[in-house]
């Protein structure tokens, strides 16, 4: 190798650096897995047990902007249903959700634990960016009319130790309207979260720098050759 090439290797394994600087993070209220001992809330379109719960999700928060890359819940059981996820900007004052900001086009990867007895509804390569300080709801739909009864796992809490989490909440077909859950709103579903930073500006200097550069370096490498 020459060393032309190699320091063009090096500069490439820089911006890879650069590029990749935005660290993921993990938040977990499980980190060893869905509990089913718990509570649970009923999601379903058609008539299910609890009657007035079509839409179920997970209100959160973050103290930096991040951008959201996957979204899991638990649910009880074996479950295969169609099923897509929605953020929307949570209200915590009039406790409404806003127009969804994002709505998944495919449905849910479902992955069943025998061992634990529940399934893992997964939603992966999300990229929506979120803004520090401000809250939002991660909630489950589905496109299939006769999707019933299915039992989301969630875990009562005074508070979550993830620092990610803060209620649980349901859209009533009784009032119309969302209902956060029981014991003033500290009922968390049980979720996983991953996130990345967003990068600074800076870093987004430095990768063009660098991008500048390798081009630079290529084109001098040609005119040596021509």
């Amino acid at each position: 190798m020459t060393k032309s090439a190699f320091q063009l290797k090096v500069l490439a394994g820089l911006l890879l650096v650069i590029a990749g600087s935005a660290s993921a993070a993990t938040y977990t209220n499980v980190p060893g897995g869905a509990t089913t001992g718990l509570p649970f809330a009923y999601f379903g379109n058609a008539a299910n047990p609890s009657g007035d719960s079509p839409k179920v999700g997970e209100v959160f928060s973050l103290t930096s902007a991040e951008t959201l890359s996957s979204f899991s819940f638990y649910a009880l059981g074996n479950v295969a249903a169609s099923l897509q996820l929605n953020v929307a900007q949570w209200n915590p004052t009039t406790i409404a959700a806003g127009t969804p900001l994002l709505t998944t086009s495919g449905s849910a990867v479902e992955t069943f634990n025998s061992t634990g007895g529940y399934t893992t509804i997964s939603f992966d390569n999300l990229g929506l960016n979120l803004n520090s300080g401000t809250s939002y709801i991660a909630y489950l739909t589905s496109s299939d009319p006769s999707v019933t009864g299915i039992q989301l796992s969630r875990i009562a809490k005074t508070a979550d130790t993830t620092g990610f989490g803060t209620a649980e909440a349901h859209y009533s077909t009784v009032s119309n309207s969302w209902v956060l859950g029981p014991n003033n709103g500290f009922l968390n579903l049980q979720y996983t979260a991953i996130t990345a930073a967003v990068p600074e500006p800076e870093s987004y200097a430095l990768l063009l720098a660098g991008m500048g550069l390798i081009g630079a370096v290529v084109k001098r490498r040609k005119a040596k050759q021509a």
